[in-house]
């Protein structure tokens, strides 16, 4: 994996960094942000913080159905790999949430965005190809809000993103959020790391409604692993109780994760592909209603300049 190849290739890695930063584009905010709930964004990294153009049917559903909601999580390796596309379809168009790390956002993907009729929202880590690269939330519903942050890896120079989403839930008075999160990968310690989740959880900590935290986590070792288990034990949030062992993994340790709070998880899987690195894990959830006043947590009032 290339965390394997990292930690062998240290050195060669450093001299190498500065001469594809040089050549590679900044995020620049050229696209718009969206925010249609009146909230503030104090946790967000303003200047960098670039969504892409909604693409979906006008007049669609006014929020997701708190009886099912099916997510889909997969990293897809910049679309390097033959047949991803194909099975980028294929799993994804059954899913009203698409968590996407890697997402290229290049002819072929938006073809695909558009086919399925997705609004979609990107936050730019870097510019591969001339297109825009980094984190990526596909929807069947528009969302009320879009937070999004970036962390810079301290050998590469090239940020991780994360991207924090807000969606309506039709008939209840409360929102459902879904965090999607590319780990900082290639450090020697969790300093760096501990940081982009630190900043994540200063942007969910304040909603008290059904919660779900999906990415590529790039938890290769226990220590990072311990830090993301820190996060999820601060803001309640649950692991999915995996029933096979094909979510991809390095040292013995799974990189991709799905945690919730305030749903109940119905069926998941994780399918073994070849179209990417990583295998995609789907969940369909049902939102427990009335479950956010007994969500334990210190800092849970709304604090309006905040995500």
């Amino acid at each position: 994996m290339r965390v394997i190849v990292f930690l062998s290739s240290l050195l060669l890695a450093v001299l190498v960094a500065g001469c594809v930063a040089a050549a590679a584009h900044q995020p620049q905010p050229d696209i718009a942000t969206t925010d249609e709930t009146g909230q503030g964004g104090a946790s967000c990294d303003v200047g960098k913080l670039v969504q892409g153009d909604f693409k979906g049917r006008d007049g669609g559903s006014q929020g997701l159905n708190p009886q099912k909601i099916s997510i889909l999580n997969w990293n897809i390796y910049k679309g390097q790999r033959d047949n991803w596309a194909t099975d980028f379809r294929r799993y994804s168009h059954a899913h009203d949430v698409v968590t996407i790390q890697e997402a290229h956002l290049d002819d072929e993907l938006r073809s695909l965005l558009d086919h399925g009729q997705r609004f979609w929202t990107l936050n730019t880590a870097f510019h591969y190809q001339d297109r825009a690269t980094g984190v990526m939330t596909a929807s069947r519903v528009r969302p009320l809000h879009s937070c999004g942050q970036s962390t810079v890896e301290p050998w590469i120079r090239f940020p991780k993103t994360t991207l924090v989403s807000y969606y309506p839930l039709e008939g209840l008075n409360e929102n459902l959020l879904v965090a999607n999160i590319h780990g900082v990968n290639f450090t020697l310690g969790v300093s760096a790391y501990r940081e982009q989740i630190e900043k994540l959880f200063e942007t969910m900590k304040h909603h008290r409604g059904p919660v779900v935290l999906a990415g590529d986590f790039n938890t290769w070792s226990d220590e990072r692993m311990t830090v993301v288990l820190d996060l999820a034990e601060r803001l309640s949030l649950e692991s999915l109780d995996y029933t096979n062992h094909n979510r991809t993994s390095v040292f013995g340790n799974a990189l991709d994760h799905v945690f919730y709070r305030g749903l109940e998880p119905m069926e998941h899987d994780t399918w073994f592909v070849t179209s990417s690195d990583h295998n995609p894990t789907r969940v369909s959830f049902r939102v427990i209603e009335n479950d956010a006043s007994d969500i334990g947590l210190a800092e849970a009032e709304l604090d309006e300049d905040n995500c």
